[in-house]
């Protein structure tokens, strides 16, 4: 396996994820790693996003973005941005959009190579869920749940934002799936670096939990208890 950070939730303008933007940093094993960051699934509109840019050029990194609803693009331009950053940035919006366009565009198939290649993969909220096998997102009609297929890089089906009630619906819409189930709050990341599951958080704290579908579902604090993975 690869080297994912999925984040819940959270916020750059006022600081509370710079924690986490400095540990996805660290996993690239670079001093000064360049980041391609995925608007992809708030429909290419970078507009508000200008706080993940300035968090990680603080940090040192040279910061670039991949529109990959630009129809001038050829697949060529696109791997060749995927495969030539050290990390992966996708931003939040609307998963089944985001789905649609990787594959339509052929980036999730850059996506796997760059995975393959130790391109760190991370993002928040759709931006995360994306890495997992399926994702639970209110991008339905009329802004319901639905699950969505995604990537597959890891598994389980992943929910961001459960800290919100809103979002806590997951605790029993992941019983009719055949996937266990992740729940992570704003502020926390879970982290796969490889060989190991494990949770970080921002400067406001934050948990994830784990749904065991042989378990009946159960729900599990991952936060303290990472092996479960």
């Amino acid at each position: 396996m690869g080297i994912i950070a999925a984040l819940g939730g959270g916020s750059f303008d006022n600081g509370e994820m710079i924690p986490v933007a400095e540990h996805i940093i660290s996993l690239s094993k670079k001093s000064n790693p360049s980041v391609v960051f995925l608007p992809t699934a708030g429909f290419d509109d970078i507009n508000g996003d200008e706080p993940i840019r300035d968090a990680f050029l603080s940090l040192g990194c040279s910061f670039d973005i991949l529109f990959l609803t630009d129809k001038s693009l050829s697949y060529d331009d696109i791997e060749k941005k995927i495969l030539g950053c050290d990390i992966i940035y996708a931003g939040g919006g609307n998963l089944q959009f985001l789905m649609d366009t990787l594959k339509a565009t052929g980036a999730d198939k850059a996506l796997r190579k760059a995975y393959d290649n130790g391109v760190v993969m991370s993002g928040l909220s759709s931006g995360a869920m994306c890495w997992f096998t399926e994702g639970y997102d209110d991008c339905g009609e009329n802004a319901s749940f639905v699950f969505v297929d995604c990537l597959g890089f890891l598994p389980h089906c992943y929910c961001p934002h459960f800290i919100s009630e809103h979002w806590q619906s997951f605790s029993n819409a992941i019983k009719s799936r055949p996937h266990s189930g992740i729940g992570v709050e704003d502020g926390a990341a879970l982290v796969h670096d490889g060989e190991k599951y494990y949770v970080i958080s921002g400067n406001e704290d934050g948990d994830a939990f784990f749904f065991d579908k042989n378990d009946g579902y159960k729900k599990i604090n991952i936060t303290n208890n990472a092996d479960i993975l």
